[in-house]
C-alpha cells in the first residue's frame, strides 16, 4: 500500500501559519520573527531569480524583454510573479493554496498591479492565455509525480506556439537525504494504512518528490518543445535540472 499524501492541503494549511518560510525555508522568514527588512529581502530574492531565468531565455532562445502574458505555476506569496508581471502586459499566478493567494493578491494590490490574475489551477488559467513565457521554480519537487507530469503536460498546453518556458525539477538526492527507516514490512505496511485513513494527520509538511528527468522531458517533447537547455540546481542536496525551452510553431 502506498501512502496517498494530500499535498495541496499541505500547503494550504503552511500559507496559513508561516506562508513566506514555506516558500524560502530560511529561518529569517518565519511568521512571528520576519520584520519589514526580512520582507523586503525576501521578494528581492524573487526579483534576483526572474532576472537569472529571463537572462537564461534571453541567451538561449532570444527572448524578447517584454512579454505580453506570463505565467507563474506555485505563485505562492508572489515572490516570482510581481517581477514577472512587471515585464509583462498581463501575468496569472496559479497556485492551489487559497490561503497564499489571498497573501499574493494583497501583496498585488499593495503594488498597484491591476493587470494580475491569481487562480488554483492551469486548467483556470489557460482561460488567459495563451501566454508568451510560463515558469514554475521549486515547486513541482513538492508535488507527487504522477500528478506533476499532468501537470506539467497543462502548463506547457498554455504556452504559445514560440513561447518560452522556464521549469525547475528534482530528480535526485544526496545520500544524507534519505531518512533513516528501520521499520519492518508491517510496521510501513501500517503506516502507509494511517495515511490513508487519517490524510489530515500532520497538516502542513513540506514533502520532496523526485521525477524522472526522462518521463519529464518526453511531455516537454510531446507538447512540441523538442529543444531545451538544462542547468544544474541543487538546493540543500536536493539535485534536480532548471530546463529552459522555447515551444516550436503548430505541427501541420
Amino acid at each position: 500500500m502506498q501512502s496517498k499524501r494530500d499535498t495541496d492541503s499541505d500547503w494550504n494549511q503552511l500559507g496559513k501559519v508561516d506562508p513566506y518560510w514555506a516558500v524560502i525555508t530560511d529561518e529569517r522568514y518565519r511568521a512571528g520573527t520576519m520584520d519589514a527588512l526580512g520582507r523586503q529581502a525576501f521578494y528581492d530574492s524573487g526579483l534576483f531569480d526572474v532576472d537569472r531565468f529571463h537572462a537564461a531565455l534571453k541567451r538561449y532562445f532570444s527572448a524578447p524583454d517584454h512579454f505580453d502574458a506570463c505565467l507563474d505555476f506555485g505563485a505562492g506569496v508572489g515572490r516570482l510573479l510581481v517581477p514577472m508581471a512587471q515585464r509583462a502586459n498581463r501575468a496569472v499566478g496559479v497556485d492551489i493554496a487559497d490561503s497564499m493567494r489571498a497573501i499574493c493578491q494583497a501583496h498585488v494590490d499593495e503594488l498597484g498591479l491591476a493587470r494580475v490574475k491569481l487562480v488554483p489551477t492551469p486548467q483556470a488559467a489557460a482561460e488567459f492565455g495563451p501566454f508568451d513565457w510560463i515558469n514554475s521554480y521549486i515547486v513541482l519537487q513538492h508535488i507527487p509525480p504522477a500528478k506533476g507530469l499532468d501537470l506539467i503536460a497543462d502548463l506547457v498546453s498554455s504556452l504559445r506556439p514560440g513561447g518560452f518556458l522556464s521549469l525547475q525539477v528534482t530528480t535526485h538526492r544526496d545520500p544524507t537525504r534519505f531518512p533513516p527507516d528501520t521499520a519492518g514490512p508491517v510496521r510501513k505496511w501500517l503506516r502507509a494504512l494511517r495515511n490513508n485513513l487519517m490524510p489530515s494527520r500532520d497538516l502542513g509538511q513540506i514533502t520532496m518528490y523526485d521525477y524522472d528527468l526522462n518521463q519529464v522531458l518526453a511531455r516537454l517533447t510531446d507538447a512540441n518543445c523538442p529543444h531545451f537547455i538544462l542547468e544544474p540546481t541543487n538546493h540543500g542536496d536536493h539535485h534536480g535540472f532548471m530546463i529552459y525551452a522555447q515551444r516550436g510553431a503548430p505541427l501541420a
